[in-house]
């Protein structure tokens, strides 16, 4: 068994908040894990750094500070981990309910308007709420988390309008054009103003704007601001030809 000495202790826990660990108690959590192991495993005649070195990498996958993030998580959000797992999940099954619905559309096969309903409702409703949710907790400027929001809010604006227009309910038109508006008008000045101000993010936000403006634009040409004659109420011929007694006359003479 290995005799750990103070000088090693030392350099350890220096070793440690070097690397970005700033909880007291998670320093000496840590201190005392790698002391045991060190003391059980570490022979007489070995290097000790290479050894410790060594050891503190299993401990995580990139950077050592990713054990006091998990911490802070844990403390501060306690359903962290159980939201992120229903976040995959619910991702997971809303990607499997849009394939499986479009092959059933493509096929003309019962159960299309089950599966897309399910499908768009659970990414809107569920998916994008979560994903906002676990985001907010990585950002720590009230502009980024309002962006994060503004987007979350076009997003599930997108999907429930997209639901409208699959399914023919009354308003899709008005949902539609509400969304685009929302879209174009809200999130992406926000959007534009806040990244540009960063020189580390503006041109990924020049080039983002100009690529959500494309898309927005390309949808908005397929949009039709008045409703087809299709979906126009039928006009009965009945009350037309009493609202109007002299096409009677008309008609007669025509005869």
């Amino acid at each position: 068994m290995y005799c750990i000495t103070e000088q090693q202790i030392d350099y350890i826990l220096d070793d440690i908040r070097r690397n970005g660990i700033d909880m007291e108690d998670l320093q000496l959590n840590l201190l005392d894990h790698i002391c045991c192991i060190i003391e059980q495993e570490l022979e007489e005649n070995d290097d000790f750094e290479r050894f410790y070195h060594k050891t503190v990498q299993q401990f995580y996958k990139h950077e050592l500070r990713e054990i006091e993030e998990e911490t802070i998580n844990l403390l501060t959000f306690k359903n962290y981990y159980a939201m992120k797992k229903a976040m995959y999940i619910s991702g997971a099954i809303s990607v499997g309910a849009f394939v499986i619905g479009s092959l059933f559309k493509i096929m003309f096969w019962p159960g299309v308007a089950a599966m897309l309903i399910f499908g768009i409702l659970v990414f809107s409703l569920v998916f994008l709420p979560l994903l906002f949710v676990l985001k907010t907790r990585e950002l720590t400027a009230v502009r980024d988390k309002l962006i994060l929001g503004l987007g979350t809010i076009a997003g599930i604006l997108y999907c429930l309008s997209a639901l409208w227009l699959l399914m023919r309910w009354s308003g899709k038109h008005e949902i539609w054009l509400a969304t685009l508006a929302f879209t174009f008008f809200v999130f992406l000045p926000a959007y534009f103003f806040t990244g540009i101000r960063k020189p580390e993010t503006r041109v990924n936000t020049i080039v983002s704007t100009i690529i959500i403006i494309g898309v927005i634009g390309i949808q908005f040409t397929l949009t039709a601001l008045r409703r087809p004659e299709s979906e126009r109420m039928p006009v009965n011929t009945d009350e037309k030809v009493r609202t109007n007694p002299g096409n009677i006359g008309n008609a007669t003479s025509n005869k």
